[in-house]
């Protein structure tokens, strides 16, 4: 069972993945979001790296639709997405494998320098594919900066992820992941 922290923060989060803003994530979702990304990397369409970036996407949509739309209707509502989450956090074998791998992509993703850490424009860039606005992922940013070096981390990034999945603890600064939440 979800506290009510985790469901706060969990259905910020929520509204953070439903880009088009109609009440459930789908995969014209994921689609907005592919191709900001893909528009950030300045991929072509007919790229191999593109090809590669749209079946991540798909297989994450499928994995997401395979596991959380409950009632199978091609997409997943607020109250599924957060019975698919209260799962997924109880389960320490699933868990370690949805978010480990998703916050070691998205880092990936978002590393556009490859210099294995993500400064305050990568951030801003990470929430930019998903209509978020700069000046708030700035500020979120310098939240989430535990050791205030300027960059994050992916042993970073991991951690203010469990604070935000899993931390019941108010003051986190990983309860900030995906901006505030209250």
């Amino acid at each position: 069972m979800l506290t009510e922290l985790q469901t706060k923060k969990l259905t910020r989060y929520f509204r953070v993945y439903d880009v088009d803003d109609d009440g459930r994530i789908g995969p014209g979702d994921f689609e907005r979001v592919l191709e900001n990304v893909r528009m950030l990397h300045a991929l072509a369409v007919d790229s191999t790296s593109y090809r590669r970036l749209r079946n991540s996407f798909g297989r994450r949509w499928e994995s997401l639709r395979a596991s959380a739309d409950a009632d199978d209707d091609g997409g997943v509502d607020l109250g599924e997405w957060l019975a698919y989450w209260g799962g997924a956090i109880r389960s320490d074998d699933e868990y370690a494998e949805v978010v480990t791998s998703l916050v070691s992509r998205l880092f990936e993703l978002f590393d556009t320098d490859e210099d294995g850490r993500i400064g305050p424009d990568e951030y801003c860039n990470f929430y930019g594919v998903y209509g978020l606005r700069a000046a708030l992922a700035r500020q979120m940013f310098a939240e989430l900066d535990g050791n205030g070096d300027g960059v994050i981390s992916h042993e970073e990034l991991m951690a203010r992820a469990d604070e935000f999945y899993r931390g019941d603890d108010a003051d986190a600064p990983g309860n900030l992941l995906f901006g505030p939440y209250g």
